[in-house]
């Protein structure tokens, strides 16, 4: 009866978890910009890293983008990051979210390109956390497809 339970939760388990996949990543980032007199400000975002995924995929990250506020401090980030897995295949994510850049923040993510590999993530949804240390960076999506 245990034994039945016990294969029971994993099944359940798993069933729930099955169309989500997890990526972390870590990296330095560059932020370089203008800020003006209103203290509005226009900055490019370049970053180099580091992912794996919660299915075993690892590679390469390299990201583009822009973070922008007004004089209010109302603002966004547009970043879209191409990852490429050990085996060459890639796909493009883009990042955004509707704050300045901080020393940590939260979005949102969409997967907006693929290799053949990856087909099955093409137009997924993710949340997005990114934690900062100086100009390292850690971040974290979870994707429901």
């Amino acid at each position: 009866m245990k034994n039945l339970i016990l294969i029971l939760a994993v099944v359940i388990v798993s069933i729930g978890h099955a169309n989500q996949i997890t990526f972390e990543a870590s990296g330095k980032a560059n932020i370089d910009g203008f800020t003006f007199n209103d203290t509005s400000s226009f900055k490019l975002y370049k970053s180099n890293g580091h992912w794996k995924n919660s299915t075993g995929d690892y590679g390469l990250h390299q990201c583009m983008g822009t973070v922008t506020s007004n004089k209010n401090n109302k603002g966004g980030i547009n970043v879209y990051c191409k990852y490429t897995s050990q085996n060459d295949d890639y796909f493009f994510m883009k990042i955004f979210r509707d704050s300045e850049y901080q020393d940590s923040g939260a979005g949102k993510a969409i997967i907006v390109e693929t290799s053949d590999s990856y087909k099955f993530l093409l137009g997924t949804g993710c949340t997005h956390a990114v934690t900062y240390l100086k100009s390292d960076y850690f971040a974290m999506q979870k994707c429901k497809y």
